[in-house]
């Protein structure tokens, strides 16, 4: 077993209840467990817009439990909660380059532009590191600014030759 399957199978630290947002409520981040599936989908159902960025997340019940098996066996997932109620979910995914992962965040539409995204993000990048990841790699549409600007304070930087394209490449090094 990879250091990156071990991650989704350990036990879930307890939640930190020092996150604050940007207007000083509290939220808890931490790692997914088995018992998140049910949560997870009926997030992604309910998210908005659906298939915003490529094509993700999938719309359906259906194509949402698909693309959940995909991608929940391997890699980082965090989720972000208030209350009892799932607001976010960051994910590091393995490439088919050893060692980059791809990194992804979605966030509840009413839970945007409070500071979760950035929180969710500085903590999928210690965990993909801790995880044994080298590098992280996303895409965004330049257009959108604020993920640009969160991804740009966390050390994502454009891949030149992409900057202009509709779907802009970002990269991390997690050597650094």
């Amino acid at each position: 077993m990879t250091n990156m399957q071990a991650q989704l199978l350990s036990p879930a630290p307890a939640a930190d209840s020092a996150h604050r947002d940007a207007a000083g409520a509290a939220f808890d981040l931490r790692s997914l467990v088995a018992a998140d599936g049910a949560a997870l989908e009926d997030f992604y159902d309910g998210f908005h817009p659906q298939r915003a960025a490529q094509s993700l997340p999938p719309s359906g019940r259906i194509r949402i439990a698909r693309w959940l098996q995909a991608i929940l066996p391997t890699g980082v997932h965090l989720l972000a909660w208030r209350g009892g109620t799932l607001i976010g979910h960051a994910l590091v995914v393995p490439t088919t380059r050893v060692g980059v992962g791809e990194y992804a965040v979605f966030l509840h539409q009413s839970e945007r532009g409070k500071g979760i995204g950035a929180e969710l993000t500085r903590a999928a990048v210690a965990s993909a590191r801790k995880a044994g990841f080298i590098q992280l790699w996303l895409t965004v549409e330049p257009a959108n600014r604020a993920a640009v600007r969160t991804y740009e304070r966390v050390g994502f930087r454009f891949r030149p030759a992409t900057r202009l394209s509709s779907e802009a490449e970002m990269t991390l090094d997690l050597a650094a």
